[in-house]
């Protein structure tokens, strides 16, 4: 039996120098040394989690390892890792060479496993790296190079490089270097980060095996390479593989040739409408800039047979071929670079059509398949093709692109309403095979719409190189290889049905300050003039005059790649940016003069200036609660009524959840997709063009397998059919009744919520009515905001009228530093309290806080400040009878109060529902949801704090405003997707009674006249 953490020391000599292999018994490496120097320490296998909340096992952690060691020639070691349930069972080999170690890794799990990651890592420590050592990473298929220093302080983000495919890295000290050989590692990623963000002193290289689940019996290997170097060894192979990216990319991106036109390749003679045509074109050209249509310029013109000219913009392109070996996906160039034009016919007949380059003249012309119809000055040049034809057929399937329609819906180019039922699928870090099956389990359930994000990390076209996930080239080129990827998912999304709208920036590119999920990015933005780029700052990006132009050209390279495909339904300019009007105005009506399909153009943020325009087909928000709200229901219904009223136009909530701060996952664990569901509902029967779309897709919906609660909204859409395209306004109705349980009058709690987030209320004043009813002169905001933010300060103030003694108790959520809570009553001031309460201490880092009866403090690093967690009831007594409320903040800073419980107040005769719905004149959607049914009422009965949620008996409500007549009703089954009853009423003097049955959660109402 041996000694734990006793070193098994390998020793092997460069150059007179000793590398030397130090393991403890667990296989985990302690540390390698080299020229007196460390150079790693602390590599081991690592099962992390779901969500990164701790670990199952850790090769460095003898306590959750089983293992035997033996040696015949080779070092191996075999054993389990365990922990919470966890069992997966692994071999290690370590095969020493001259100036390397080899290590070997299979794992196989016993039974399924759900984790965030398997992953190896290691350690550098900071006091030998921070501000001396450089990383350099290599991909050797597409010959990418990234390099950075290791920060002498801690950065933000304290992330410092990511990828799902990397050959080779290395980090290089003064004494020596170290190089990961990962060619045969089968990485799903790789990613450095600096761990001082976490109070190690150390930077920490992550080399993932495997995200998501491990299935039992499910084998998982990977093969290291780690070649010790000196220093000019070490320099030598990084000038090396600078040496060979610079000579592809130049080889790529650069040519010098006279202007000809030598091939024209259609994929196809004859097509159905809406299929694809692709001409690939073989030129000679001189450019240094392919993507610069000002240097090359490719162009189809075709004559449709209604006589129509279209001229569709061509691109520049390279083939990939997509290898996925255990798990992990690469990228390999097939062939050499060309150029394309991409057509969509949506007439049929014949097309005329014909490819013109213009490009920079030489003075010499070589021999093209076309005559030179135009000089157009004396350094420029056209030539065009021969005249081609494309035949077009009928397509029986083909629906065509999808268009606002007359209302407030969408629907595709034959009249079919398309209603969008999906997500948020924004990144996967460039990995297909994750969109394929996301995809696959949307079509199985319903779901049609899918919102992708094109950016840094995820498919992004345009940024600085040695950042990101791409093979980036700098302002006005593009990544060639995401570009492919962008094709590939699209094809995913139309094999499946999906419609897509990709979202071309986030508003991390234009920050140039801490935001809290460390999403900055300025400093690494091609357009920063730091980078090359013609801005100083983020706000010249939207006037500088060469900012526009380069935007222009990506968003011409977009539309030549990408607009031919009706499965992409919309672009969406910005992420969470609030773009000015003039800029958005200028960039849609650009995307306007070029995209011959018209697709559909929105943005988030927007203002009355934005969505006013025109050129906006449709308006959206997004819309994150702070986790201690009770439901979304009122919210969600109230943002939809005033986009709609306000802007005339179809509305799309585009992201939304429980907490912005953190995962659906973590107030919901056992996926009862409560809070998803109602938004869902309350969105569709709030006439949304389609359903609110929730943000955690990988962490939430796909982890819980929650895809099939799309199945029965899914189901009732295709259930109403083209009876979506009609002109539906609010639903009108009566007070909802119930059966009570006494004929004398009770009274219960009256809850209100506020709706807004962080924005100035837009209302002041609620007049709280006994039937639950609010009527006010707008809305007020979850954050309680004192003078000291005047643009924001704005004290709501309740107009009631109590039927005897009672309370009003404010439930407190967060604190920011400080605030004095004040309740006033007819003006006169009845409470005031402090908070955070308690004497000011310090704490380990010299940072001064309050002691008080929270649940828990904050550091919050980006502001310096402490929040102070409550979650916490503040209760104060109200007299019988009318007064006016008003609630006010005096502090330093915020609080957030999540509700204002009145009780005893509401009537109870008058339960606790929401009737949400459209109609017309002879038809009505209505959905039906007992407030009780909420994700924090099914968190506390699972704490076994709440009783079982009861049904509200005898419920009835007349809706109003129906021409009179009989009316067929179908009673839907929003959890089952399935009709459960039938019936016939009559509407009398426009108003048409309806007496439900029991209502447990909820259901919905397709009422049509007969």
């Amino acid at each position: 039996m041996w000694v734990l953490f006793v070193s098994i020391a390998m020793m092997v000599c460069l150059e007179g120098q000793k590398a030397e292999w130090s393991f403890i018994p667990t296989g985990a490496i302690s540390r390698l040394s080299f020229a007196n120097s460390l150079l790693l320490q602390n590599l081991g296998a690592v099962l992390v989690k779901p969500g990164w909340q701790g670990s199952y096992a850790d090769q460095l952690n003898p306590e959750t390892v089983k293992v035997t060691f033996k040696t015949n020639g080779e070092q191996v070691w075999s054993g389990t890792l365990h922990g919470d349930g966890a069992e997966v069972d692994f071999v290690q080999k370590a095969t020493v060479r001259a100036n390397e170690i080899v290590l070997t890794y299979e794992f196989r799990p016993r039974t399924e496993v759900s984790l965030e990651t398997l992953m190896l890592r290691c350690f550098l420590p900071t006091e030998v790296a921070a501000g001396k050592a450089i990383w350099v990473a290599f991909d050797e298929f597409n010959h990418e190079v990234w390099s950075g220093k290791f920060p002498e302080t801690l950065p933000e983000p304290y992330h410092l490089f990511g990828r799902s495919q990397v050959s080779h890295f290395l980090w290089a000290l003064q004494s020596g270097a170290l190089l990961f050989d990962l060619r045969e590692s089968n990485l799903a990623g790789i990613n450095l980060q600096d761990d001082r963000r976490f109070r190690i002193n150390a930077f920490e290289l992550q080399l993932h095996l495997k995200f998501g689940k491990l299935r039992a019996g499910e084998r998982v290997t990977s093969k290291l390479r780690l070649v010790v170097m000196n220093a000019e060894e070490a320099k030598k192979w990084i000038s090396e593989v600078r040496k060979r990216a610079e000579q592809e990319r130049t080889f790529t991106l650069q040519k010098r040739a006279p202007l000809r036109l030598k091939a024209v390749v259609p994929n196809a003679q004859s097509l159905r409408r809406y299929e694809l045509l692709e001409v690939r074109i073989d030129l000679d050209a001189t450019y240094d800039n392919p993507f610069d249509p000002e240097q090359i310029s490719v162009e189809g013109e075709f004559i449709a047979p209604s006589g129509k000219r279209i001229i569709v913009p061509g691109f520049f392109t390279q083939d990939f071929e997509r290898v996925v070996k255990e798990g992990r996906e690469i990228l390999r160039k097939v062939g050499a670079p060309y150029f394309a034009v991409r057509f969509t016919p949506t007439e049929i007949g014949t097309y005329r059509y014909r490819i013109v380059v213009t490009g920079q003249g030489t003075g010499d012309k070589g021999q093209g398949m076309g005559e030179t119809v135009k000089r157009r000055s004396g350094d420029t040049e056209k030539e065009a093709s021969q005249w081609l034809t494309l035949r077009v057929s009928p397509n029986l399937k083909g629906k065509g692109f999808v268009r606002r329609g007359k209302f407030w819906h969408l629907q595709f180019e034959d009249g079919t309403p398309f209603i969008p039922v999906g997500l948020n699928v924004c990144w996967s870090g460039n990995n297909l095979s994750a969109y394929k099956r996301w995809f696959e389990a949307m079509r199985k359930n319903g779901a049609n719409f899918a919102r992708i994000w094109l950016v840094r990390w995820n498919m992004g076209l345009e940024w600085t190189p040695s950042d990101g996930n791409g093979i980036y080239l700098g302002l006005g080129k593009y990544a060639l290889d995401n570009a492919w990827r962008i094709d590939e998912l699209i094809r995913i999304a139309e094999r499946n049905g999906v419609y897509l709208m990709l979202c071309l920036g986030y508003h991390g590119e234009l920050a140039d300050r801490q935001l809290y999920f460390g999403e900055q990015a300025w400093d690494k933005n091609p357009y920063n003039r730091k980078n090359g780029g013609p801005c100083d700052k983020p706000a010249d990006f939207w006037t500088n005059t060469e900012a526009r132009r380069f935007y222009k050209q990506r968003l011409r390279y977009i539309v030549a790649r990408y607009a031919h495909s009706p499965n992409v339904l919309a672009f969406e300019f910005w992420n969470e940016v609030h773009a000015p009007a003039h800029w958005i105005k200028e960039m849609a009506q650009f995307v306007r003069s070029i995209d011959p399909y018209g697709h559909l153009l929105t943005t988030t943020y927007g203002d009355d200036a934005v969505w006013q325009l025109p050129e906006m087909d449709f308006s959206q928000t997004h819309w994150y609660g702070d986790g201690s709200q009770r439901d979304c229901v009122t919210t969600i219904v109230n943002i939809h009524r005033h986009h709609l009223e306000r802007y005339r136009k179809p509305f799309l909530l585009g992201e939304f959840g429980i907490d912005w701060r953190t995962s659906d996952l973590t107030y919901d664990p056992k996926g009862n997709a409560l809070h998803w569901h109602n938004g869902i509902w309350a969105s569709l029967m709030s006439g949304g063009m389609g359903t609110a779309c929730v943000w955690y897709w990988d962490n939430y919906i796909d982890r819980l397998n929650l895809w099939h609660h799309f199945r029965p909204v899914a189901e009732f859409v295709r259930l109403v059919g083209k009876a979506w395209l009609q002109n539906w306004r609010p639903l009108k109705h009566t007070d909802p009744v119930a059966d009570v349980l006494s004929h004398e009058q009770q009274f219960g709690d009256f809850v209100f919520t506020p709706t807004l987030g962080w924005q100035r209320p837009t209302g002041d004043t609620f007049v709280l009515h006994r039937n639950g009813k609010v009527e006010s002169d707008g809305e007020t905001s979850v954050f309680l905001f004192s003078p000291s933010k005047p643009d924001l300060y704005r004290p709501p103030k309740f107009i009631v009228d109590f039927p005897q003694y009672g309370v009003m108790a404010i439930q407190v959520g967060t604190v920011s530093s400080g605030s004095v809570l004040i309740v006033r009553i007819d003006g006169k001031e009845v409470w005031r309290q402090g908070l955070p309460e308690g004497a000011e201490r310090k704490d380990e880092q010299g940072r001064t806080y309050r002691e008080g009866s929270y649940r828990e403090k904050r550091w919050v690093e980006q502001w310096r400040k402490w929040d102070y967690v409550y979650d916490r009831e503040f209760v104060v007594p109200v007299p019988k009878g009318k007064h006016t409320i008003e609630v006010d903040n005096q502090g330093a800073d915020w609080c957030t109060v999540t509700q204002i419980r009145f009780s005893p107040y509401r009537d109870l005769k008058f339960p606790e529902v929401d009737i949400v719905g459209i109609q017309t004149e002879t038809a009505a959607l209505i959905w039906v949801h007992n407030q009780q049914s909420n994700f924090q009422n099914e968190r506390e009965r699972e704490q076994g704090i709440r009783g079982e949620l009861k049904p509200i008996k005898g419920l009835r409500f007349e809706v109003l405003g129906l021409k009179d007549g009989k009316y067929s009703i179908v009673l839907w089954d929003t959890w089952k997707g399935a009709i459960t009853a039938k019936w016939q009423a009559q509407c009398r003097q426009g108003k048409l009674l309806l007496r439900l049955p029991d209502l447990q959660r909820d259901f919905a109402l397709w009422i049509t006249s007969r």
